[in-house]
């Protein structure tokens, strides 16, 4: 459930270096003159409210002072071009990203100061009937904006030449105080108070441990480095990684490592990357800070100037042809990348339309344990996906100021996606010996998914955590809620999958982790 690291001035490369809701560090200098040391600064986010689809906000200040009053500044709002990095909640649940990298002052902490801009908070309503899109944008109060005094716990001990790192961990359900609807407009306002908690991490065991995984970081390849034949480091080469894009100044860079064990997806050396490339990312922080990549996924070379962009988000609709294959479906574009509010300004609809030379993957190839395909049957409302192809912009305007008609897209790719759901269990379908290898069903909580039967199947590589594993579901005195992190995929036919019988017209998702909700 990680996904951090974090970048400071940005200024001197960060060769050094999260996503949605959505990394890659340099090695430390060991050198005795050495003042610093390096702090790695990670965001992650609980599970929400469960129709609240976007919760999106700037970070701009982040500082931390210790007991005998010395601080650190890892985001300094003081500079002369401070960094103002934009993150969204929603693509967030139950993952981790990097909020920034930067050299840090010796010494021990214990209380951080984050400041935050006025967010917005926008969620899914079915009750909203085209043309307008099913989006209802709370008027959101959230106080303090300048929160004071997060004690850092357990508290954080920054050594020069060594590399530490910090957890921002907010909490976006347990924030909001109260949701209510103006009956005449249908309209929400909402009274939130941050909850955030600062922790810092502790390397554990081997580099192959370090300080935890990173799931699904999504960026831009800005420059590649191949070592050496013969080279005093353990990679074989690197890249880094452009999180953020919608970020005002100082979006965060990872260094992204290679080494002999990275499985590369897309492309087959480093020579092979240019820049501009979109990338998904699964890898881990090793002890030294450095983020290691087990897993690359080259997508597609974005190019804005011929009206090219990412778009990432949940699906709200879709249209079938005869076959039942879909023909387009609307997306609710959360994240476009790089961010072009002129071509599609981020959380509105686009409609995606997939023809016969469409490409459909899968992103986070290891999940797939079942090696289920991914075609135009396969998607359904609630899935995450990316959607790579050239846009035309929205035409005209409804009464009410929304568009006549939907920017479209003629998509050339279209990516699932490693999403968290949040839902509750239901029932336990199967269960092997080992515990972890099996399926149950469950009900995702939000609307979008229009109800449609889930099944969540698990395998020996499944995480489960607050749980020992399969059996303990059917253990509880009420139905648990939980947040399963896998790739989601529709089944329109019936069929056995992983030796488990699937009913027609099921979602199955591939879980990697298992989260129960406390």
């Amino acid at each position: 459930m990680l996904k951090r690291i974090a970048a400071i001035a940005l200024t001197a490369a960060l060769a050094v270096g999260f996503l949605t809701s959505c990394v890659g560090l340099s090695t430390p200098s060991t050198s005795t003159t050495t003042k610093t040391g390096s702090l790695t600064t990670l965001v992650e986010d609980l599970p929400g409210v469960c129709d609240a689809v976007s919760f999106p906000f700037e970070v701009t200040d982040l500082s931390l002072t210790g007991p005998n009053g010395a601080g650190t500044f890892p985001l300094n709002a003081g500079l002369a071009n401070p960094p103002i990095i934009k993150i969204n909640l929603g693509c967030l649940r139950d993952f981790a990203t990097v909020l920034n990298v930067s050299t840090a002052t010796p010494g021990t902490y214990d209380t951080a100061q984050i400041w935050l801009s006025e967010p917005e908070l926008i969620f899914y309503d079915p009750t909203i009937l085209p043309p307008d899109p099913p989006q209802n944008t709370a008027q959101l109060t959230l106080t303090p904006l300048k929160v004071i005094q997060i004690p850092i716990n357990p508290p954080l001990t920054i050594t020069a030449g060594s590399a530490s790192v910090i957890v921002v961990d907010f909490d976006m359900l347990h924030m909001i105080q109260s949701i209510t609807t103006d009956l005449t407009t249908g309209k929400l306002t909402v009274i939130a108070t941050p909850e955030i908690t600062v922790a810092s991490l502790a390397a554990a065991g081997s580099q192959g441990q370090g300080f935890g995984e990173l799931d699904d970081l999504v960026g831009f390849v800005r420059s590649v480095t191949i070592e050496p034949s013969v080279s005093p480091t353990p990679f074989i080469g690197s890249f880094t990684l452009q999180l953020f894009s919608a970020s005002i100044t100082g979006p965060p860079l990872v260094t992204v490592n290679l080494n002999s064990s990275s499985l590369l997806y897309g492309f087959s050396a480093l020579n092979e990357l240019v820049t501009d490339s979109l990338m998904e990312v699964d890898g881990y922080i090793d002890v030294d800070a450095n983020f290691v990549a087990t897993s690359v996924e080259d997508e597609y070379v974005e190019d804005p100037t011929n009206n090219e962009v990412a778009l990432i988000g949940p699906v709200i609709s879709t249209t079938k042809g005869t076959h039942g294959n879909v023909t387009s479906f609307n997306l609710w574009a959360r994240d476009v990348e790089p961010s072009d509010p002129s071509l599609v300004p981020e959380d509105t609809i686009v409609q995606v339309n997939v023809s016969s030379s469409t490409t459909y993957q899968y992103s986070s190839r290891t999940v797939n344990f079942a090696n289920l395909p991914f075609a135009p049957s396969n998607i359904t409302v609630g899935q995450e996906v990316i959607v790579h192809g050239p846009i035309t912009p929205l035409k005209g305007t409804s009464t009410s100021g929304y568009p006549t008609l939907l920017t479209t897209v003629a998509a050339d790719k279209v990516y699932v996606k490693l999403q968290s759901i949040q839902g509750g269990f239901s029932s336990l379908v199967q269960v092997a010996k080992d515990n972890e290898t099996g399926a149950f069903t469950f009900s995702p909580c939000s609307t979008m998914f229009q109800g449609t039967p889930t099944m969540v199947l698990t395998s020996n590589q499944t995480a489960f955590v607050n749980l020992t594993g399969l059996s303990s579901l059917a253990g509880n005195t009420t139905q648990p809620t939980l947040m399963v992190k896998g790739l989601p995929f529709y089944e329109p036919q019936a069929q056995t999958i992983y030796g488990v019988p699937v009913p027609a017209g099921t979602l199955v998702i591939l879980a990697k982790q298992v989260h129960q909700l406390q």
